[in-house]
């Protein structure tokens, strides 16, 4: 009996758990299917609001503050409010971080030593920029200089007709005489070779006995008194052969259309060439090539060693990978403006002679470099007149084709403004 009633009490208690449970389990699908009704309307709500196939474009909508897009970069609403939202000044914008942009894909860079020197100049002059504003500055002018170099040439001609030009200006006259010996135009090497040899001995002869015209003639030569003849009135290759030499003295043989020319100098009378000083640099240095933690502990190592005392050139010879230099104790010889990368110059000339500069990367590696002599070589009449010639048609197509280039770069850069 005990048995019987336990079991019927346990049946009671099981039913009521279980209609508990059923209603729980009502309940839960009724608000299920409610919540899926809601979220179906709400589909239906926000696809009825799509619209599909070309809509007409929103124009004045500046994505999350960005007005235009520039390669990988962008221009920011704040950086155009900082320019004054001024077109121009956007253009010039654009261009800045294309140029910069293209300056890295080539693998440029500047250097915290060359960028702290070039703060350290504007500071003398009572200037300031903003580090990384001139960072990308000194980048970009190493970007023109390696386009403007690699698009640059300038023909031996070119410069033989701006020489004539200078020559003009300058003025100047030369007493000559001149002994030739005649070369047809259609004549092969041999026969030119020939000529030139004869002169080689008229010129011993003449030297032995200074008599022009019995040489010549006992030679087949044309005996020529020019008398004054003006510089800017004679070929190139003549002219700056004569702006320089002495009265007096015969000049190396030159060749032309009529054939071996040996010209002696009588008397001269030359306007005044303009002397061009170059600055010249004797210096050294220990090269670790890369750019690696591995190569900067190296450099930074070797500096320690020279502060300490140890000689620079049994350093160089030990440890530099410039093997060129490394033989000769790192001895880089006399150097002219120009012929060293910008990084490597930008350091050179900032340290004072006797002196070992602190450790700086290039693109060739980490350098430490000590400038051993400095002078000022002046160029003789011919050298300055074709080095100012060369410099004067460079500058003109250094900049024709910087401008080029950056109307090229432009027109294939993508580049969105954000109207």
């Amino acid at each position: 009996m005990k048995n019987l009633m336990k079991n019927i009490k346990r049946n009671n208690r099981m039913k009521k758990y279980n209609h508990q449970y059923a209603l729980r389990l009502a309940l839960t699908a009724s608000l299920f299917s409610t919540a899926l009704v809601s979220i179906n309307v709400a589909q239906a709500q926000a696809l009825n609001q799509l619209t599909f196939g070309p809509q007409e474009e929103q124009r004045g909508q500046r994505l999350d503050g960005i007005v235009a897009f520039v390669g990988n970069d962008v221009i920011t609403l704040k950086e155009f409010e900082a320019i004054g939202k001024d077109k121009a000044k956007l253009e010039r914008l654009i261009m800045r971080k294309l140029l910069v942009q293209t300056a890295k894909s080539h693998n440029l860079s500047v250097g915290d030593t060359a960028l702290n020197i070039a703060i350290d100049k504007l500071k003398a002059k009572g200037k300031r920029v903003a580090r990384e504003t001139l960072r990308e500055e000194l980048l970009i002018q190493k970007l023109q200089q390696q386009v403007v170099n690699s698009l640059v040439k300038i023909s031996d001609q070119e410069v033989n007709t701006a020489v004539e030009r200078e020559l003009k200006q300058v003025g100047g006259r030369v007493r000559l005489i001149d002994i030739l010996v005649p070369v047809p135009q259609s004549a092969d090497s041999d026969t030119l070779n020939t000529a030139k040899e004869k002169t080689q001995r008229m010129l011993k002869a003449l030297k032995a006995k200074d008599n022009p015209q019995a040489v010549a003639s006992a030679n087949g030569a044309r005996y020529s008194d020019l008398g004054w003849v003006d510089l800017a009135q004679i070929p190139s290759s003549f002219s700056q052969a004569l702006i320089d030499a002495p009265a007096n003295t015969y000049l190396k043989p030159l060749v032309d259309r009529d054939g071996v020319h040996l010209i002696k100098v009588l008397a001269r009378k030359i306007g005044k060439v303009q002397a061009v000083k170059i600055p010249e640099t004797r210096v050294s240095h220990i090269l670790i090539k890369g750019d690696t933690p591995n190569a900067k502990a190296r450099i930074d190592e070797l500096y320690q060693q020279l502060q300490r005392g140890a000689d620079f050139a049994e350093l160089a010879k030990l440890h530099s990978q410039d093997r060129g230099s490394a033989v000769n104790g790192g001895d880089l010889a006399w150097v002219l403006p120009g012929k060293m990368v910008a990084d490597f110059e930008a350091v050179m000339d900032q340290t004072p002679v006797g002196k070992i500069s602190r450790p700086f990367k290039s693109q060739f590696g980490y350098h430490i470099l000590k400038v051993d002599q400095r002078r000022q070589r002046e160029n003789s009449s011919k050298d300055a007149l074709i080095q100012q010639a060369r410099q004067k048609i460079f500058a003109q197509k250094a900049e024709e084709e910087w401008e080029l280039w950056l109307t090229q770069l432009r027109d294939e850069s993508h580049v969105r403004i954000v109207q």
